[in-house]
């Protein structure tokens, strides 16, 4: 079997490319121009229509707006009959479109036109025109058809006509000759036989042609043509552009406001006439310089590249049998030149790294072993210089990491000892606090008692004063001496409400100083002993509150006597101490104001007692946290014995 060199490979590759390339390059060329001379084809076609439908717009709108005005005349003056008809006939001659003018049909049938004279049997409400515009209030054109009197075909506009008031008079037209939209397509041409012609839907009757013969002519009278094919895409309201039999391009388009059409039409063979000459021109052409191009393909490829490769070769095979003492003596300024020179490169790059590969492996031992104080001696290149940065980063990595969790580990070993050494005094600090709440507790309950006997103190003088009351009404030879009495019991009173305000103010600084407890104990640590303090000043204002409570039993067994002495002198004069009944029941309501007040303050006292003993709870759970925390930093010393250990293995860079 014959075995293709390089050279041949290359030639033969480079022939097929390049004949496949022009091939291609000409197809896609001739694809181009024929795709640029459609869209060409369908441009002209798009936007002839849009101008021949811009034109006939206009026309219509400039013939609409005339019949409009004249008709509005007639509205707006409300003529009568006489009037009207000289009017219609100054609007003959008026339109090259409309020679006939204007003309009127009334609501009776009856017509009235410039010229044409109907006869007696003629009734205008039966003509289509009439049906269209009395329902309209602008002018609108209806169906085409052959009008006997001027032997045209025409279009008919018809529109409503109102009186003055408002009222419906009929319908005012004007038949339009078709002849004037002939003259508006007639200048449309499209490459050499194309054109537009205009088509009315509703009757399917050419109304606007550049041969003025087709006017007025149905499309179903043509079969098998251009003219059946475009009745058939308007029958069937198919707008936009088509085939035609492969040959001719036909656009259908909508005019707006009217039911005309516009067909266009242009033939494909007209558009494409230049496309077959260009193409075998572009042919001819390409073929000669494929040739010259093969010829000096294959001598520029046998010199160029033939020979070099085969010298190449050569040195590789040797080189792949482990010869690296090999030389090229290739050199050129191209890439073979630059291949053979890379060549001895790549032999030289080869020894350096057998030598990078002995000692990346003995330095990943040493690693392995625990040495981290390692050094590369060579000097890496390529990918290699890679590999020998990576190594570097790990080393000094490693030497880093281990270097900061051995400081760490004794960092954590020292600071677990602080902690563990302030979690004992905590917990030491927790349980006297704890005994310090109990014994503050015990004194706001004895306070709490007293103030209890206070109350119903209190309320037995409320009671007795009521006695009192009754006898002072037997008691009135002996006024002054009851006065005196009570007098005493006024002032008695007045120090009972002195030392009732001192238990108040008692009460408010202990809840304040609890308050204050509970935060301190919430500060639980080295800051605890400001607990302690807390706690001597509740016990000091509680001893207040106990001598109070004493001050206020020896006033109220004061009043109590004075009491008594007054109701013994008010048995011997009851007649005369009637005035003094309402100074008793005062007395009375002060001693109830005592008792109330003795009884809030129990209240406070037991508020106070309530939080001592949250503040106990605390207490109680900081002593809990404490113990753990101490056996906590116990454990974690041991962890960072353990990693100071492990750390010492690995010998490092210093």
């Amino acid at each position: 079997m014959h075995k293709w060199g390089i050279t041949g490979k290359l030639v033969i590759a480079i022939v097929v490319t390049i004949v496949i390339m022009v091939g291609a390059l000409l197809l896609i060329v001739r694809s181009r121009v024929s795709d640029a001379l459609l869209a060409k084809s369908e441009n002209l076609l798009e936007e002839t229509t849009d101008k021949a439908i811009q034109e006939v717009n206009a026309w219509m709108g400039r013939i609409l707006a005339t019949l409009e005005m004249q008709r509005d005349t007639i509205q707006y003056e409300d003529m009568d009959i006489p009037r009207m008809v000289e009017y219609i006939k100054h609007t003959t001659n008026t339109n090259d479109a409309y020679p006939a003018g204007l003309y009127v049909a009334t609501t009776d049938g009856t017509l009235y036109h410039a010229s044409f004279v109907p006869g007696p049997d003629y009734n205008a409400l039966e003509k289509p025109w009439y049906k269209d515009g009395i329902t309209s209030e602008d002018f609108i054109f209806g169906d085409a058809y052959f009008d006997e009197d001027s032997q045209s075909y025409v279009v008919g506009a018809s529109g409503v006509l109102k009186s003055g008031s408002g009222e419906v008079r009929g319908v005012a037209a004007a038949d339009v000759y078709l002849n004037s939209i002939s003259d508006i397509v007639a200048d449309i041409r499209l490459e050499k036989t194309g054109g537009i012609f205009l088509v009315d839907t509703r009757t399917n009757t050419i109304i606007g042609h550049p041969d003025k013969e087709m006017n007025g002519r149905s499309m179903g009278e043509f079969s098998g043509d251009l003219y059946a094919y475009a009745s058939t895409k308007i029958q069937e309201k198919a707008t936009g552009l088509s085939l035609y039999n492969d040959d001719t391009y036909i656009e259908v388009t909508q005019i707006p406001n009217c039911d005309w059409m516009a067909v266009s039409y242009v033939s494909r063979d007209e558009v494409l006439a230049d496309l077959n000459t260009l193409t075998g021109i572009m042919s001819s052409v390409a073929a000669f310089a494929v040739l010259i191009m093969v010829a000096l393909i294959i001598i520029l490829v046998r010199n160029i590249i033939g020979k070099p490769v085969a010298e190449l070769n050569n040195v590789a095979a040797r080189i792949a049998e482990g010869q690296l003492d090999q030389s090229i003596n290739h050199t050129s300024n191209d890439e073979l030149g630059e291949l053979a020179y890379n060549f001895g490169k790549t032999v030289t790059r080869l020894r350096d790294y057998v030598d990078y590969i002995n000692e990346i492996s003995e330095k990943l031992y040493e690693i392995s072993q625990g040495n981290l104080a390692f050094t590369l001696t060579h000097e890496y290149l390529g990918e290699f210089a890679k590999i020998k940065d990576s190594l570097d980063r790990i080393s000094w990595s490693l030497n880093e990491t281990l270097g900061q969790i051995n400081v760490a580990a004794s960092q954590v070993a020292t600071g677990s000892e602080y902690v563990s050494d302030g979690a004992q005094t905590l917990s030491q600090g927790s349980s006297q606090q704890t005994n310090a709440v109990e014994s503050l507790a015990s004194h706001i309950s004895e306070v709490s008692d007293g103030i209890q006997k206070t109350a119903q103190g209190a309320k037995q003088a409320s009671q007795i004063s009521r006695d009192v009351r009754t006898r002072i009404l037997e008691s009135n030879d002996k006024m002054q001496h009851m006065n005196e009495a009570i007098q005493k019991i006024s002032d008695k009173s007045t120090e009972i409400h002195s030392i009732i305000k001192t238990i108040e103010d008692i009460a408010f600084q202990t809840n304040i100083l609890a308050l204050n407890a509970a935060v301190e104990a919430a500060r639980a640590g080295t800051a605890g002993k400001g607990f302690a303090v807390v706690a001597d000043e509740v016990r000091n204002l509680a001893s207040k509150s106990s001598e109070a409570a004493k001050n206020t039993t020896t006033l109220i067994d004061q009043t109590v006597e004075a009491v008594t002495e007054g109701t013994t002198m008010a048995e011997d004069t009851a007649a005369s101490m009637m005035e003094v009944v309402a100074q008793a029941e005062e007395v009375s309501r002060l001693i109830e104001g005592i008792a109330e007040y003795s009884a809030q303050q129990a209240e406070a006292t037991e508020e106070v007692t309530r939080g001592i003993a949250q503040i106990s709870d605390v207490v109680q759970s900081n002593l809990s946290t404490a113990e753990k925390s101490a056996s906590a930093s116990e454990e974690l010393s041991g962890q960072a014995s353990m990693l100071n250990e492990l750390v010492s293995k690995f010998r490092l860079k210093k």
